[in-house]
């Protein structure tokens, strides 16, 4: 097929860019056969930029109206597809091949497209939302986009084409926009909120603009500002609109945020009737019962969340609702409520989701140790793990020993098939070995980091090896001289303290886990005490 019957202009706007815009035209200047930067005053290297791509660049005053500026780029375009982005966005490498079958499909008007906001400024961070927006639509000259802020083109669309077809796509945009550091450099905030309030001054009773008057304020825990914005969208929006569906989660959140519990679970009941398949309002409303203590209305809630997984493609979603953040959610109702098996069950099935997690791990972690059975452990995790390389064994070993969990890290380096023929591989086996086995590696003494091991490990080896008054002992003088120089010559003071605080601590309590009637007490005070990531 011709390419110039199908093909693609790509129209942005920017504004001193240079650190983020290269990296949006590599990902897409493959994929497009045009593209049209409108500059509006940059003062760095962005023009430049855009024109190592191929660029046209279109440089115009800023006049603080964005559908203006978007205007003005889609007058040059000359393909039959508009795909609009900006330059802090990247488009999945893996989903170029998508994006040209979509342009071969006249029969739509436009597609959405998955944008992945992320919480920093690279595509392995975290997603914490997933919202389709319509960011690919015919080339046609009655088709403008509409806003001085949070510009739209559906409207237009469907004004002149009210049987208008569009299709919503799996293919993802990764944004990362509202990254912390990058909303504090350019003060985004600040600067939406002054265009929406002129907007509001001309369209009092636009929904759109109250809805996204109401975002800026949930971004700045503005809670009794930004409700009253989504009750002014809810009262003048349309339902059939498509971020309708948000209006009722985000007013549920700021209830919730405002300590109104109850209202907020009700807020989610009337989303759940107009949205019954939108997994977020299931999830938001187990989360809200949780935090309350109604534990049977949380599991209600969460199980069900679970039940539908994720959104559908859409709906604006919470990354997370549905698969890990809602099993998590489970996995604590369950150890709140003393069912420790059920627990354990629920966090395996958030690492699942999400095996990068470790809060799930620390906390099965923590269930076995209190139960007595970290020789559970190694079955475990190599049941629920992929530990495919001596990186990942060694990493999954730091954190066991990190946790006094050292015969499990023992037995599971012992018997694992993945290990390197190195020194490194020797010296954790001989490490771990003489730690199940309570060998002393060394004698306690001044608190410095030497060698392989430190005095306060040798103080946790010494229990670990029954030989309790001894550990007791060493750890008491070791704080005594704590306490008289705060200014003791530790590598890291703070830390190096808070762990040997840990270890006392947990030690004292595990000589009574089993003293009755107190057991479950002792047993949540050992849960209680910080986890570490790493061995030192």
């Amino acid at each position: 097929m011709n390419r110039n019957s199908t093909g693609i202009s790509l129209c942005m706007i920017v504004r001193n860019e240079a650190s983020s815009l290269g990296r949006c035209l590599k990902s897409v200047h493959k994929a497009v056969d045009q593209i049209i930067v409108v500059d509006t005053g940059s003062t760095d290297d962005t023009v430049q930029i855009a024109r190592q791509f191929g660029a046209q660049v279109l440089q115009i005053p800023w006049e603080g109206d964005f559908a203006k500026a978007r205007n003005a780029g889609i007058e040059l375009a000359r393909r039959p597809w508009i795909l609009f982005m900006d330059a802090d966005e990247e488009l999945d490498a893996n989903d170029i091949a998508e994006l040209h079958l979509c342009a071969k499909h006249m029969e739509f008007e436009g597609f959405f497209l998955q944008v992945q906001n992320h919480i920093s400024d690279h595509i392995h961070s975290a997603t914490a939302t997933v919202n389709p927006l319509l960011r690919m639509f015919r080339r046609r000259p009655e088709h403008r986009f509409r806003g001085r802020i949070h510009e739209q083109i559906a409207a237009s669309i469907i004004e002149h084409r009210p049987a208008a077809k569009l299709h919503i796509t799996n293919i993802k945009i990764h944004h990362y926009g509202y990254s912390s550091s990058i909303v504090t450099a350019k003060d985004k905030i600040r600067r939406n909120v002054e265009l929406l309030q002129q907007a509001l001054q001309t369209e009092p009773e636009d929904p759109f603009h109250h809805y996204n008057m109401a975002v800026e304020y949930m971004r700045m825990n503005e809670h009794d500002s930004a409700l009253h914005h989504i009750r002014q969208a809810k009262q003048f929006a349309a339902t059939e609109i498509s971020y309708y569906h948000l209006l009722f989660k985000y007013e549920a959140r700021c209830l919730f945020a405002l300590g109104h519990a109850e209202e907020a679970v009700s807020v989610c009941s009337s989303g759940l009737i107009h949205y019954p398949d939108y997994t977020d309002l299931y999830h938001l409303k187990g989360v809200v019962y949780l935090s309350s203590g109604q534990l049977i209305e949380a599991e209600r809630a969460l199980l069900k969340a679970v039940e539908f997984g994720p959104a559908p493609v859409h709906y604006h979603t919470e990354t997370g609702a549905g698969t890990y953040l809602s099993t998590l959610g489970l996995g604590q109702m369950y150890e709140d409520a003393g069912d420790d098996a059920q627990a354990i069950r629920w966090y395996a099935e958030t690492i699942k989701h999400e095996p990068g997690m470790r809060l799930p791990l620390n906390k099965i972690i923590m269930l076995l140790k209190t139960n007595l059975q970290e020789h559970l452990i190694p079955s475990l995790v190599n049941d629920q793990f992929k530990i495919n390389t001596p990186e990942k064994m060694y990493a999954m070993i730091k954190l066991l020993m990190a946790n006094r969990c050292y015969h499990a890290a023992y037995m599971l380096l012992k018997n694992s098939q993945i290990k390197s023929a190195s020194p490194e591989n020797e010296q954790w086996l001989l490490i771990c070995k003489q730690l199940s086995e309570g060998t002393q590696l060394q004698q306690p003494g001044t608190f410095t980091e030497s060698g392989a091991l430190n005095p306060m490990k040798q103080i946790e080896f010494n229990y670990y090896s029954g030989n309790t008054e001894h550990a007791l002992k060493s750890v008491e003088a070791l704080l005594a001289p704590l306490h008289t120089s705060p200014a003791a010559p530790l590598a890291d003071p703070k830390r190096s303290f808070s762990r040997l605080l840990t270890a006392f601590t947990e030690t004292r309590l595990l000589q009574v886990l089993n003293d009755q009637p107190h057991r479950s007490v002792i047993r949540r005070a050992i849960r209680m005490l910080p986890m570490y990531e790493e061995y030192e």
